[in-house]
């Protein structure tokens, strides 16, 4: 009886650390925008430097994730991975902000998207 293939911890784990490395990124870009455009008082105030600092805060955590993840992940691969904050950005942009997505938005992005599939899928070698 043949055993089925288990997937190793190991071997996910990283991807898993490089994938949240990208949803800090995205999310704090998103609180960036919503630091800087609600600031109707003034950009000095107490308010206004905690939001800031949260925000930066959240990018960082992204920042730590993403070295951790190049511990084992090739950076051929997680950079063009990186570019998934396209996708995220401009459906963070949409949902938050009230900003249009174009036809044009949305064949940049899958263009961007096919791209980084032909990247980062393994081509399997001919012998």
């Amino acid at each position: 009886m043949k055993s089925m293939p288990q997937i190793s911890n190991f071997k996910i784990i990283p991807y898993i650390i490089l994938f949240i490395s990208i949803l800090f990124s995205i999310s704090g870009q998103l609180l960036m925008k919503y630091t800087m455009s609600h600031r109707n008082e003034g950009i000095f105030t107490w308010i206004f430097i905690q939001q800031l600092v949260l925000s930066i805060s959240v990018y960082c955590l992204g920042v730590v994730n993403w070295i951790l993840a190049l511990r084992s992940v090739k950076l051929s691969v997680a950079y063009p991975l990186t570019s998934l904050n396209y996708v995220g950005i401009l459906f963070g942009s949409y949902y938050f902000f009230n900003e249009v997505i174009t036809l044009t938005r949305i064949a940049g992005v899958i263009t961007i998207f096919i791209g980084v599939l032909l990247v980062v899928i393994p081509l399997k070698k001919s012998i």
